[in-house]
Parts: C-alpha cells; structure tokens; sequence
C-alpha cells in the first residue's frame, strides 16, 4: 500500500504586522500586502493621501525582515484610522475593527444597528469608533447587509466638519459622506471633545489589572500577498442587498498591442495572466484598480472603465507568429495572422523609418 504525503496545508506559518506608532497598537501594517514594499514594489500612496494629519511615511529600515520599506507614523497621528479604508490591499490592519466584526456578527438582525464616533455620548450607541470614517465602502456595505431588513444607523457629531480627522474636501466631493448616505441613515448628535486615539506603550492601571495589552492579528502566510479582498466583501455583501456593483473593467487595443507582457508582470495579482500560447486573459474579482498595467503599457494599448460584469474575459486570443525578421514572437493583427512573412511591430517601424531615410536621401 502506497502511503501519502503528509498534508502541509494546516502548518502554514503565519506573518505578523508590525504596528506603525508604539503608541497605535490597534493600527498594523503587513509589509507582504503592501504595493510600496518588495517582492513588487508598487508605487501606492493612497494611505498617506488619505491621513488628515499628515503622519504616515515610508522609510528605509536596517531591520526589516523584507529588505525594503517600512510604514510608520509619527505622533501627530490621532488614530482616526482612515488609512485603513483607503488601502486597496488591506496591508493596513485594524485590530479595533476585527473586535467590531465579531460584536456585529452576534448582534440581533431584527434589532437596528447603531454606531458612532468617540464624540458621540448616546445611550442609543450599540457601538463605537474613534472615527467613523474609518469605514471604507466595503465595510459600510457589509454592515447594512448584516442588519438588513433592519438599518444600520451612524451618528456623527454635529461639528464633524471641523474635526482633526475630517479630510480635506474644500474642492472635490465628500464621496465617505456619500457612500455612507447611501449605506446607512445618518443622524445627527452632539459633538463632544475630540481626543487623539494614542495610548501609552505601557499602561500601568492595565498592568495592576492583569488586563492584556492589544495584541496583533496573526497573518497566515497563504493570505499575507494584495488580493482585492475589498471588491470581493463588496460583490458579497451587495449581492445579499440586490444591490449593483461597480468593478474595474480593462479593455484591450488588440491592434496596438505587442504582447511583451509587461502587464502581466506589474499585476500585484492574479487579475492579468497571459498563457504559453500568448492568451491574455483579465480577472475582474482579482482586480485592485492600481493602475499598473495601465502606465507600464509602453503603447498604451490597455484602458480602464467600470462594469458590473464580473465573468473573466479574454483580452487577446491564442494567436501568436514569429517575426520574420528578428525572430521575436509576437501578437499579429488580425488582418495580418496569414501572411507568409509576418513581422512583429518594432521592424515595421524600422523598416518605414529605413524607406522615409533613403527617401530622403537619395529621393
């Protein structure tokens, strides 16, 4: 009797996220999820363009078990935890949101679901963040599929405009304010004092206690790479509330294409995979938006739109020729697939810009 191989799969080790501020236990960062650190990097900002205060900051750390950059925050950081919901990745972890999923998954559905920020004192509070904002989309439209038939209930303070944590919307669109509209029904309360979310590296009430310190989420590693995990809790949750989703939808210029597989290789994640035979073929629910495929294009021969299409689709189909000059393989046009003497795009310009020098030349 043959025996098998032992199964591997449950002793996969786990990656542990650093917190970004000593004094920010709640908020980690997941060097492995991140776009800006290696294998890939990326250039991704979205964390730092959505901080209101300014804090976060990639530096060069000596320590880093990844040989690359680490995020940090510095102390002017008050914990609002928008950073969160702005990374495509979820390379930003929130402790304080896995305690709120756990609480909202043993609420009552047939009982309304009430949140609200620290400013917010109301005994009609089922529970709080320090800031609400911290919500993405995705979150908000988990939580009204959660409840729902009931509604979900979020009540800012009345002077949120004028928050530390309140980005900066002077001249575009507030879209949290929208998604939020949309998702929940907003109500109005009275604004205490704001308070930064800091906390002291050692807590000495916590310690005479015998109360345990925040600690960080485990990773397991086969869940540690940029996966939308967004855009799939999205798609879930709408498709309980019937409701659409908009998903990133990329088009191929077929004529303009070289087939070198740039794109592919940029793609944070499974969403472009290009086959032996030169299939290129697009899978929207892997898709993070980032736009890498797009700039890396050298001929620009890819576009992005937004559909509620999720069915993988193929961009460029399994038809490839060896260039009858340079040897290359390449994606001929249509028009082109049966000409005895193919060559690839890069010796057709050369041998135009040959003939317009020789014209020129010699006339």
């Amino acid at each position: 009797m043959q025996s098998q191989a032992p199964d591997n799969s449950r002793l996969t080790p786990s990656t542990n996220p650093q917190p970004v501020h000593p004094a920010m236990p709640s908020i980690s960062w997941l060097a492995s999820r991140c776009l800006e650190a290696p294998p890939h990097p990326l250039a991704c900002d979205r964390c730092q363009a959505a901080c209101p205060a300014h804090a976060l900051a990639f530096i060069e750390d000596a320590t880093s078990t990844n040989g690359g950059p680490r995020l940090l925050a510095s102390d002017a950081c008050h914990g609002c935890a928008q950073c969160i919901a702005a990374c495509p990745t979820e390379a930003l972890i929130s402790h304080d949101f896995e305690t709120l999923t756990n609480a909202v998954k043993a609420h009552d559905r047939d009982q309304p679901l009430s949140l609200a920020c620290h400013r917010v004192a109301s005994e009609d509070v089922d529970h709080q963040r320090h800031c609400l904002r911290a919500l993405g989309s995705d979150s908000l439209t988990w939580l009204k599929a959660r409840v729902a038939p009931t509604e979900l209930i979020l009540r800012l303070p009345e002077g949120c405009a004028d928050c530390p944590a309140k980005p900066d919307t002077a001249n575009q669109p507030d879209a949290w304010l929208d998604e939020a509209c949309r998702a929940a029904r907003l109500v109005s309360a009275e604004a205490g004092a704001f308070a930064p979310a800091m906390t002291p590296s050692v807590s000495r009430r916590r310690f005479l206690l015998g109360q345990p310190a925040a600690t960080l989420p485990s990773i397991p590693a086969d869940d540690a790479a940029p996966r939308a995990r967004r855009l799939q809790r999205r798609i879930t949750a709408a498709q309980t509330l019937h409701e659409p989703v908009a998903i990133p939808s990329l088009s191929l210029n077929v004529s303009a294409c070289q087939a070198h597989g740039v794109c592919v290789r940029v793609c944070p994640t499974p969403a472009l995979q290009e086959s032996d035979t030169g299939e290129l073929r697009f899978a929207p629910l892997a898709c993070l938006d980032c736009g890498h495929c797009l700039s890396a294009c050298p001929e620009g021969a890819l576009e992005m739109a937004s559909s509620t299409d999720t069915t993988p689709r193929t961009l460029r189909e399994s038809r490839t020729a060896h260039c009858f000059d340079c040897g290359r393989s390449f994606t001929p046009e249509p028009q082109a697939i049966r000409q005895p003497s193919p060559r690839c795009p890069a010796c057709r310009r050369d041998k135009a810009l040959l003939q317009e020098s020789f014209h020129d030349l010699f006339g």
